[in-house]
């Protein structure tokens, strides 16, 4: 009986770190940005949402001759190419959704005040349970106005 109570107990443990691992890999804040108040912004947005997966911005930055992920909530994708939705989302100044297994991946373009297009942001958010592909667009231009807004409210270029 000792036993089992035992590795029950390793069991756990185990358990909490992988979870905590998980949590840390979605969630963890990127320390290294060139382009730290545009990643301030997703940060801050991930932490306020539930089921979002992704959130990236897709910009030109300063300086460079193609678009590129300026910030997102996982590291290794910063200063990854934009992907030709992203680009075309900025081109057309139009929503793209795509399936992603179970996420709905939706780009969309960022407008400056004048309503011209000058990044894409990309939201890849998990179905929730009894939400339709509708909802979950919904939840996503949602996002995607925040997004707008706090770059609008910086008053600066971020990138």
């Amino acid at each position: 009986m000792k036993k089992v109570s035992v590795v029950m107990t390793l069991i756990s443990a185990m358990m909490v770190m992988v979870f905590s691992q998980v949590a840390f890999a979605t969630n963890q804040k990127v320390i290294n940005s060139e382009h730290p108040e545009a990643q301030q912004i997703i940060e801050k947005l991930v932490s306020k949402h539930n089921g979002l997966v992704r959130l990236t911005i897709h910009a030109v930055p300063t300086g460079k001759g193609a678009s590129e992920i300026i910030a997102c909530n996982i590291q290794k994708k910063i200063g990854q190419p934009s992907d030709p939705e992203d680009l075309e989302a900025m081109k057309t100044n139009k929503t793209i959704t795509l399936k992603e297994g179970n996420n709905l991946d939706v780009t969309a373009p960022v407008c400056d005040k004048s309503g011209k297009p000058i990044a894409a942001t990309g939201i890849t958010l998990s179905f929730q349970k009894g939400e339709t592909e509708a909802d979950v667009i919904a939840k996503a231009q949602g996002i995607a106005l925040e997004l707008t807004a706090a770059i609008h409210n910086a008053g600066k270029r971020l990138w």
